[in-house]
């Protein structure tokens, strides 16, 4: 979990309004144990993919089912209310609530990315061969989860919430092979090649991304998470 404001340095964004301020605060902020997970648990991941024999299938398969699932560890992290959630840190600062947890969405997003980059870098050393597009739709679904288990979390006051809605959406595309979320399968990659359908998820993780960062400030005011 990250760490309380309260036991931060007292540099404060108050103090700090360039954005390239905000970003760096932020990071400090959101940087922690989670983030470290997440990267041990990606190498693990290639280790363990057998990569020495990965061709554009199972990079796809391992991407999309596998790496994605670490942006929860990432994204609906951000709506908790507790000493060092998202709460303290939006209610600390003069800046737009908005903007604060957008930001912090998009540092998730770039080390989401980073996350990606580390599983099919490893694995291309190994001896893995893939198209690089795969990086982007494994990216994709990665934002496209995070983002809609944080808006989960949000809507149902509860970080549960936002897993198990997640799980759900995750486990009917394992199970139907998208029969019932057309566009926005999960796993549309699954021949190995780059589908365009990953755009439509993009639009989803951006559409729930707009969505939290309007909806958490004002939910934080109303104290629906007290």
């Amino acid at each position: 979990m990250s760490t309380p404001l309260s036991s931060l340095q007292s540099v404060s964004v108050r103090q700090q309004k360039s954005p390239a301020a905000l970003l760096l605060w932020n990071l400090r902020l959101l940087a922690g144990p989670l983030w470290l997970a997440a990267l041990l648990i990606v190498l693990m991941l290639a280790a363990f993919s057998n990569p020495s024999f990965m061709g554009t299938v199972d990079a796809a398969y391992w991407g999309e089912r596998f790496v994605a699932l670490l942006s929860l560890l990432l994204f609906p992290p951000l709506a908790l209310m507790e000493s060092g959630g998202i709460g303290e840190g939006l209610l600390a600062k003069r800046q737009r609530l908005e903007i604060v947890l957008l930001c912090r969405w998009l540092l998730s997003g770039c080390y989401m990315a980073v996350i990606v980059a580390v599983f099919y870098g490893v694995t291309r050393l190994l001896g893995a061969s893939y198209d690089e597009m795969l990086m982007l739709g494994a990216l994709i679904n990665s934002l496209a989860l995070g983002s809609v288990a944080l808006l989960a979390a949000i809507l149902f006051c509860s970080l549960s919430g936002g897993y198990i809605l997640v799980f759900a959406w995750y486990l009917l595309d394992w199970t139907t092979k998208g029969k019932w979320t057309g566009k926005v399968y999960l796993f549309s990659m699954s021949d190995g090649a780059w589908n365009g359908d990953k755009l439509w998820l993009l639009v989803v993780a951006l559409l729930c991304a707009t969505c939290s960062a309007w909806l958490l400030p004002r939910l934080i005011k109303g104290k629906a998470f007290s």
